[in-house]
């Protein structure tokens, strides 16, 4: 059958932006992905920070007579005009944040903290980076559910947002800080001095949060925990130390986030340790190196045990039933729910695990 097309594939643009956005219906959800973006920031094929350097602190300010609320976080990578624009510049693109990157964990990169953005303020949202002397704001401004408010922009325009020479990091991180009533000696000390050795930081925030008790209050300490919860998260916190400040407290003591204790099954209280040869054979039965000849650590495997059943613990456990895969003690490369590798196994319910190989 022949056919004559039309010349490409037509969509109703406000329609299309509900549905790639509505799975954003919460702000633990869009918290979650921001977190995971800034872990992604921070790898070697990205900003490249280094592991003492990798932290990051997420900001809440409820709303005053003065000011808005508002929910920030703030890293240390320093997003460049390349960072705004692969991220911001076109919806549901893969490669918005993850640049090529073949692992599963990236490939959804920047859609999620697009979505929370677009979906979860009623005020400009906007990402902010400065690095080498250069500062670059992007973000989304409009009506609430608008397609105005979907399309992006720099702020306030290209001439002033877009890779704007600039005398002083320390001048715009103190403009930037004080929208939440902070000076750069409120920040946890690990941010602050990763910030003045990189003479680098990315802010994204976000104005008039959605569901806010009486339109002003922020339940910083319960959405905290809720964000925890997410997958993204568990993730995220194994890489950086996160903090939490709100309306200029830090959270937990000030100390660094922490996903809840895994209380171990009664009687496999410790972990159980599996040393990996020096050789295993690959798919097609070739013998190669664990250790890259010697390079490397010997690998191993280990495994933990639940006391509660992981999988039927849906918000607490079920996002940490997995084995994880770690090329160092701060580099995770991958994961793989336990499922995948013993399905219907009803043991399986109770473990989780982790593999650390540096040849990985």
């Amino acid at each position: 059958m022949s056919i004559e097309r039309d010349s490409h594939i037509r969509f109703h643009e406000q329609e299309t932006l509900n549905a790639l956005t509505r799975w954003i219906n919460s702000h633990d959800a869009g918290l979650a992905e921001w977190v995971k973006n800034v872990r992604r920031a921070y790898q070697a094929d990205r900003a490249n920070v280094q592991e003492k350097h990798r932290a990051a602190v997420i900001l809440f300010a409820d709303a005053t007579n003065a000011s808005p609320a508002r929910i920030g976080l703030l890293d240390v990578g320093g997003a460049t005009l390349e960072d705004v624009t692969k991220w911001c510049h076109k919806w549901q693109d893969p490669d918005a944040s993850s640049r090529g990157s073949a692992l599963p964990e990236e490939k959804t990169q920047g859609n999620g903290g697009k979505a929370y953005m677009y979906r979860m303020f009623l005020g400009a949202a906007f990402i902010l980076g400065v690095r080498d002397n250069r500062l670059n704001r992007r973000g989304f401004e409009g009506p609430a559910g608008s397609l105005e408010r979907g399309i992006p922009g720099f702020i306030p325009d290209n001439a002033h947002g877009q890779d704007l020479p600039i005398v002083s990091w320390e001048a715009h991180l103190a403009e930037s800080l004080g929208l939440f009533d902070l000076e750069f000696k409120d920040l946890p000390d690990d941010v602050q001095l990763a910030i003045s050795q990189r003479q680098a930081f990315t802010l994204v925030q976000a104005e008039r949060p959605k569901n806010l008790y009486k339109d002003r209050i922020i339940p910083a300490e319960e959405l905290i925990r809720k964000v925890l919860r997410h997958d993204q998260s568990a993730l995220a916190v194994h890489q950086i130390r996160l903090f939490a400040i709100h309306n200029g407290r830090l959270l937990n003591n000030g100390k660094a986030l922490e996903l809840d204790v895994i209380e171990p099954y009664p009687g496999f209280e410790s972990p159980q340790v599996f040393e990996f040869p020096e050789t295993l054979p690959d798919e097609s039965g070739k013998p190669q190196s664990t250790t890259e000849n010697g390079k490397k650590p010997r690998g191993r495997a280990i495994l933990y045990t639940s006391k509660e059943d992981m999988p039927r613990s849906y918000k607490n456990l079920k996002p940490r039933w997995k084995v994880s895969y770690w090329a160092t003690s701060h580099d995770m490369i991958g994961s793989k729910p336990v499922s995948d590798l013993v399905p219907a196994t009803p043991g399986s319910y109770y473990i989780y695990s982790t593999v650390e190989l540096g040849a990985l």
